[in-house]
């Protein structure tokens, strides 16, 4: 009977083992390992490649953006997901499979439970469509978990507490906005901005003010090195950002300063959207909520969150404080490790 016993136990054992937790995002897909922590954070990208009268999957993930742009004609490159939900089951699944192995480092004996964070605006369909992509690609269960429930746990906000906490989850596609209290979410609000809308603005106003085309990547870059929500009298005359871009009318390629202060002109109106959100909630909720959100502050999470002078952009306008995780990227991630790791959590699962 003990040996019985043991085996038993060494089994049940191997498959909590095995287990992951994934956050499927529109820009960054993050690979939790039950024990281990964050094992892969790669961008949600795959390239494929036409033979033979079908699509062959060429790279995945780091290696597939860098061709975003600079690929031949018989190479496209795909993000199956779009606004936080798969737009190509077929390259998902494939997407998925791979971060699946390269975060567990080679195929695994027992296939793993996953669970993995969609966001709180998803219909039952884009759920469903989410599970089915995870179970295709390998998982034996799938278990699905409010982003912006997944991320309050990853940021520390004590979500058991009887008194309102907000978190403004920025992601890719997506801007989640939650008031969470007593482990349930009191009121939840999406909208389809996220830092993919800031780079196409970035390249709109690129081609608008200065006749410049740029890609995608470039896009980023800037984004990422130079911008800003609310630049300060300083920006102004800062050295900015030296960047290639081809000429929209003559089709020559150049080189250009951008400065800080025109990348927050081009940002102006994907960020006054994320304003608008956490404004209609702050307005839709009870005032006893509204009260503990204004002892408590908002907090900023997702890799939006780490563009320059956001938090105090919303604070300035809303009058509340406003802080931003201590590592905004990887908290939908750490947050369904959590609930992965402690079965005290499951509560929070979707039903």
């Amino acid at each position: 009977m003990t040996f019985m016993g043991s085996r038993m136990f060494d089994a049940g054992s191997l498959l909590k083992a095995s287990d992951i937790a994934i956050d499927l995002g529109t820009a960054n897909t993050l690979v939790y390992i039950r024990d281990r922590g964050i094992a892969l954070n790669e961008p949600s990208v795959v390239a494929l490649s036409r033979a033979g009268g079908r699509d062959v999957v060429k790279a995945v993930g780091a290696q597939a953006k860098q061709m975003l742009g600079r690929s031949p004609p018989n190479v496209t490159t795909i993000r199956p997901l779009r606004g936080g939900v798969v737009a190509d089951f077929r390259v998902a699944e494939e997407m998925i499979r791979v971060f699946m192995g390269r975060a567990r480092q080679g195929p695994a004996l027992i296939s793993p439970k996953v669970i993995v964070g969609v966001p709180s605006g998803a219909t039952p369909v884009e759920r469903k469509a989410i599970s089915e992509s995870c179970l295709s690609a390998g998982a034996r269960q799938v278990e699905l978990i409010d982003e912006t429930v997944a991320a309050a746990i990853g940021a520390g906000i004590p979500i058991d507490d009887p008194t309102g906490s907000m978190v403004v989850d920025i992601g890719g596609g997506t801007t989640e906005v939650a008031v969470l209290s007593l482990s349930n979410v009191v009121y939840s609000h999406s909208v389809r901005v996220g830092g993919d809308v800031m780079d196409e603005a970035i390249v709109g106003y690129m081609r608008r003010e200065h006749d410049a085309l740029i890609g995608e990547i470039t896009a980023e870059r800037i984004k990422m090195e130079i911008g800003s929500a609310e630049p300060g009298a300083e920006d102004g005359d800062g050295e900015g950002l030296e960047i290639g871009c081809k000429d929209a009318r003559l089709g020559t390629l150049r080189q250009m300063r951008l400065k800080p202060q025109e990348v927050a002109e081009a940002l102006a109106e994907p960020v006054g959207q994320i304003v608008d959100s956490v404004t209609t909630a702050l307005e839709a909720m009870p005032a006893e909520l509204t009260s503990d959100i204004a002892d408590k502050g908002i907090i900023l999470t997702g890799g939006g969150a780490l563009l320059r002078d956001l938090d105090r952009k919303i604070s300035d306008q809303l009058d509340l404080p406003v802080i931003v995780a201590e590592d905004p990227l990887a908290c939908v991630a750490i947050g369904c490790g959590k609930v992965l790791d402690d079965e005290a959590w499951r509560r929070a699962l979707v039903k």
